[in-house]
């Protein structure tokens, strides 16, 4: 009969997790881009945004190709795109570009479906991301990428020179109010879900 294989061994340096240091690395970036804003440093903002959450496409596919799937990496998969987008959130609310009501919500969502999993994890039970929490992560990422271009054209930045600075704000928020309803009942739906659990049932 043949020995079990034994789990790949946790390390810091694979590939998967390098990618997933890239973004927690790139939020201070983004967060002084937003703060500290200079005539094209929010398309600036944008690029090094964008790159960093493109990352979070490839980490998982990566691991799991090349068999390198580990607790660590499934930590650092779920904790640095939270981490990158909800820096430049608060950055955003300090500048003005987003209401404190929008980003309070979203950030409230993650901290309550967080616990959830948590708890979940301590009775060995995994709950997956749902469609609709996809959804809200990618709304979520596609209003903030807008709005950093907002700010550029707020700025001074080159898109200042196309004449569209409300509309890309508009734009911005708008998307950001529907990532937040996204938010809102993708969270109650990983609520409801894990009612047996909270509930102390083992359903």
């Amino acid at each position: 009969m043949s020995s079990p294989v034994p789990p790949p061994r946790a390390r810091l340096t694979t590939l998967p997790n390098m990618l997933g240091l890239v973004r927690i690395g790139a939020t201070p970036v983004v967060v002084a881009l937003v703060l500290l804003p200079f005539p094209g440093g929010g398309l600036i903002a944008w690029a090094v945004f964008a790159v960093a959450s493109a990352t979070d496409w490839f980490d998982g596919r990566i691991a799991r190709a090349r068999g390198q799937v580990t607790p660590l990496g499934i930590f650092m998969d779920l904790t640095a795109d939270k981490v990158l987008v909800a820096g430049t959130l608060i950055a955003m609310v300090e500048i003005g570009l987003l209401p404190t009501w929008i980003v309070a919500t979203l950030l409230i969502r993650e901290l309550v479906v967080q616990g959830m999993r948590q708890l979940a994890a301590s009775a060995n039970v995994v709950i997956p991301a749902r469609v609709l929490g996809k959804y809200k992560a990618f709304g979520t990422n596609l209003a903030v990428g807008v709005l950093l271009l907002a700010s550029d054209a707020q700025t001074g930045g080159p898109l200042s020179t196309l004449g569209f600075t409300g509309t890309i704000e508009a734009a911005g928020f708008w998307m950001a109010v529907g990532a937040t309803v996204l938010s809102v009942i993708s969270g109650l739906t990983y609520l409801r879900g894990s009612l047996p659990l909270l509930m102390g049932r083992g359903d």
